[in-house]
């Protein structure tokens, strides 16, 4: 998750199959003790129902959806994933989601 006005990386979990409870969980605990957040820009990812979105309502936060195959829509999410790729994952192999997890958390650091 990128908070767009900083372009701040808010922390970061991984799994290897996201759900939808996951997911909500993940938002729960970044949002919780932040600043107050008005907007969650979506993709169209299954994971993310209408079920997920009232209870993102729930949470305070306006749903906004990015248009279908539209990646420039939310740009700045997709530069940070293309960046990760290519500077931290084209060098180093995770070899466990631990792994995979100090990797990203050593670059929200930098």
């Amino acid at each position: 998750m990128v908070h767009h006005a900083s372009q701040r990386l808010l922390p970061i979990n991984v799994t290897r199959h996201p759900t939808a409870a996951w997911t909500l969980q993940q938002l729960r605990e970044a949002t919780a003790f932040e600043q107050a957040y008005r907007y969650l820009i979506l993709d169209r990812d299954s994971i993310f129902s209408d079920e997920l979105d009232r209870s993102i309502e729930a949470l305070g936060l306006d749903v906004l959806k990015s248009p279908v195959r539209s990646p420039k829509a939310n740009g700045i999410c997709e530069r940070l994933i293309g960046t990760l790729r290519r500077e931290c994952l084209d060098y180093l192999i995770p070899l466990s989601e631990g792994h995979l997890r100090l990797i990203l958390n050593g670059r929200v650091a930098h």
